[in-house]
């Protein structure tokens, strides 16, 4: 595939290429070019032009276009279902859940931008200015950078172009470098759908050199940025420079509280759900859980049995229920932290290896709250770590003992229980009887603390991809 720079296909300046593999064979899918510095600037130079021809566009005509996308993606589905599942080594069937929630997503920021309403404001509620009226407008911010994840490219490609798209920006994408074919097509939809070339542009290339050149790049208004919290916070202080607005969803170490009242069944369902979603790599995924002394092993012994029926194998095979990881360095890497857990101190419940170079078993580690997988070691893989407490007000404490607080929930049949957890937990969502990996395209997503700067979701991005301008006209009330 080409990259996508000022208006047109091509390869980039340079001859390096990134090759695209699928991690349960190796099979070589596709290769993608490496995009240069110099790449990375012909995208912003043609993205300033494009910025202020697309904000006069009105916003019937960018959403019917940004529709026509949508019908065309539907009618597509199970294609690029396969190429996202061939190439991040998710399942197929997952692959086509995440193509649904992109379409839907996209259709959400249409909707919305359509009431993306200014106010109308007569100023007599101030002394001297009776006779003065302020009227409100949104106006887009210019030139954004969003930087895309391995874990869902599509989706969150979605919410990143989609948003961009539909308030009146030119967006520069760097779709993530295992992963970057289906981001891709879906830009050539979206190219053929009607959105001219130089409002959207792919770069695809290393974070170091063409995502570096573009975050610190002054021509960017923002930087939406979805990843770990090292990188993010290095973009964060690049964007300082510029005064750049930063929107950052990063790391997470997530807890799910199970109390003694609570439905043991739906909860086991609902952490295997969550945990092996994209075989383990999610942000929002339940990796901590905590459960109630009284029903410890009770809870333990139905999530190792269902665990154990699961099967390991080719994402595009039917019946597979954990595939790939992303790559084979992040397998060593899980590899390691779970022989690092059990070097800490915590019991091997279950699996443990890594398989087939790129694949990690179902795990389950028995932990205490003082290691660092019960903190802040976020492991992104199929491993689960079941951590003990006696009542609620310890839970609480052990799940905000975490630098991150992405998402969280809490099994309990007890409003009042639930309803503390919901007040106390320093998280972002706090879901009630099911699990972490929980994202309406309506929600506020995003976290406390080290889990990032801002929120995603229709009206939160489109407020946050605006800016307000006030004209005032005076004396004429």
């Amino acid at each position: 595939m080409s990259i996508q720079l000022n208006g047109e296909q091509r390869g980039a300046s340079g001859s390096a290429v990134i090759e695209v593999r699928n991690m349960a064979t190796m099979e070589l899918i596709d290769t993608v070019p490496a995009a240069t510095m110099e790449d990375a600037q012909k995208a912003l130079d043609a993205a300033q032009a494009g910025a202020k021809a697309w904000a006069r566009t009105p916003i019937y005509k960018r959403a019917e276009i940004i529709n026509r996308f949508v019908r065309h993606l539907r009618a597509e589905r199970d294609e690029l279902a396969r190429l996202l599942s061939a190439e991040n080594g998710k399942t197929l069937e997952q692959a086509g859940w995440e193509l649904d929630t992109a379409a839907a997503i996209f259709e959400g920021f249409v909707e919305e931008s359509k009431r993306l309403f200014g106010q109308t404001i007569p100023l007599e509620i101030q002394s001297g200015l009776e006779k003065d009226l302020m009227i409100t407008k949104r106006e887009p911010l210019g030139v954004i950078v969003g930087i895309i994840p391995f874990n869902f490219p599509a989706e969150l490609f979605a919410h990143k172009a989609g948003a961009a798209l539909a308030a009146g920006n030119a967006i520069i994408v760097k779709p993530p470098e295992d992963d970057p074919l289906t981001v891709t097509r879906m830009a050539e939809m979206l190219h053929e759908a009607g959105v001219p070339r130089d409002v959207l542009q792919i770069v695809n290339g290393y974070g170091e050199e063409a995502g570096d050149y573009l975050v610190k790049s002054p021509a960017v208004q923002a930087v939406s940025f979805t990843g770990s919290t090292e990188v993010g916070t290095i973009i964060a202080q690049n964007g300082a420079k510029n005064l750049s607005r930063v929107f950052l969803e990063l790391g997470a170490n997530d807890a799910m509280i199970v109390c003694e009242d609570g439905d043991l069944d739906a909860a086991v369902d609902h952490a295997i759900f969550g945990r092996l979603l994209a075989n383990g790599q999610v942000c929002c995924a339940n990796k901590r859980l905590l459960v109630q002394q009284s029903v410890y092993e009770e809870f333990k012994t139905k999530l190792v049995e269902k665990l154990a029926a699961k099967r390991i194998g080719h994402q595009l095979e039917e019946g597979t229920d954990v595939g790939p990881l992303i790559n084979e360095a992040a397998a060593v890497k899980v590899e390691r932290q779970i022989q690092y857990t059990i070097g800490q101190g915590a019991t091997l419940a279950l699996g443990g290896k890594r398989v087939r170079q790129t694949f990690i078993e179902p795990t389950v580690l028995e932990a205490t709250k003082d290691m660092d997988i019960a903190k802040d070691l976020e492991i992104f893989g199929p491993v689960f770590a079941l951590i003990a407490f006696e009542d609620l007000q310890e839970a609480i404490d052990i799940a905000n003992a975490s630098q991150y607080g992405l998402n969280s929930s809490i099994f309990t049949r007890d409003i009042y229980k639930a309803m503390e957890g919901g007040n106390q937990i320093e998280a972002g969502i706090v879901s009630v009887n099911g699990g972490t990996c929980y994202r309406p395209v309506c929600s506020a997503f995003g976290g406390y603390k080290k889990s990032g700067i801002g929120r995603e979701g229709t009206l939160y991005t489109l407020e946050e991809l605006t800016q307000i301008k006030s004209i005032v006209l005076r004396g004429v009330m």
